[in-house]
């Protein structure tokens, strides 16, 4: 068996060990953000007066709000302090010995969990479709659907190389559990987490999209929902390549000079 097969079903193993438990939090989570955002855009478009908003009518609204939790879930895949924690905890020294990169281990680790969130979004976005609106579902749907979760999974893998380059600096840092927690807050708010991008000064959202910030959730969200053009998802995708290397070419960098400084115990 080749080794990345290997680490994926070992990963898998760790996400279903309590199913139960993962199940209930995963669905008690998505359910209480989608009923909280229902309540509130309700009584947002019924105090506007309005049936659509910023390119948005309540029903959309409601699909955004159950694609984001997700969406953001595949973002964190292996969550935070993935490395930072282990390089404080010394066990950072057996992906020294492996004989494959550390980087390599650790993005197929982080890329596991992003893409079994993946596989409940399509799950959960084809329930919501089919018993929850009164639209009826198309083939075009689906291929929205798997073109988002796509663009989520090459999201997650530029997020992934922004908390990594961050979680480096535990190399030299005591205590780094702060910025990772600002890079999550940042991300989920200029990304459209919180609320879509559209509502945002026009100017700030130029200014956006030279970030990679719109592409990690809302363009992700949008696409899944049918409201992204080919040249927006063209964008999306070059923009996340070259943001990806660019944080690519600052690990190799900041690894290279905190090596030297890391000390760890046992394998």
């Amino acid at each position: 068996m080749n080794w990345w097969k290997h680490v994926m079903l070992m990963e898998l193993r760790k996400i279903l060990a309590y199913r139960s438990d993962f199940w209930i939090t995963f669905l008690g989570q998505t359910l209480i953000q989608l009923l909280v955002a229902r309540s509130l855009w309700q009584m947002i478009f019924a105090s506007e007066g309005v049936k659509v908003m910023n390119g948005y009518s309540l029903e959309m609204m409601n699909l955004y709000y159950l694609i984001i939790p997700i969406g953001t879930r595949m973002l964190s895949g292996e969550n935070i302090g993935f490395v930072s924690r282990e390089i404080y905890e010394g066990t950072f020294t057996r992906y020294l010995l492996y004989p494959i990169s550390v980087f390599q281990y650790k993005t197929l680790t982080y890329m596991t969990y992003s893409l079994f969130y993946g596989l409940q979004l399509f799950l959960l976005y084809s329930l919501y479709r089919l018993f929850f609106t009164t639209s009826s579902i198309t083939v075009m749907d689906f291929s929205n659907l798997l073109l988002g979760v796509g663009l989520f999974l090459l999201a997650s893998l530029t997020y992934l190389l922004m908390a990594m380059l961050i979680e480096l600096i535990a190399l030299w840092a005591d205590n780094i559990w702060t910025l990772i927690v600002m890079l999550k807050f940042f991300v989920t708010f200029l990304g459209g987490g919180f609320v879509p991008l559209t509502f945002f000064p026009a100017l700030f959202q130029d200014i956006l999209r030279w970030t990679p910030f719109p592409y990690l959730i809302q363009v992700p969200a949008q696409t899944i929902m049918g409201m992204s053009q080919s040249q927006d998802i063209f964008r999306a995708i070059a923009l996340l390549l070259i943001w990806a290397l660019i944080f690519m070419e600052l690990i190799k960098i900041v690894w290279k000079r905190g090596e030297k400084q890391y000390t760890g115990v046992g394998i």
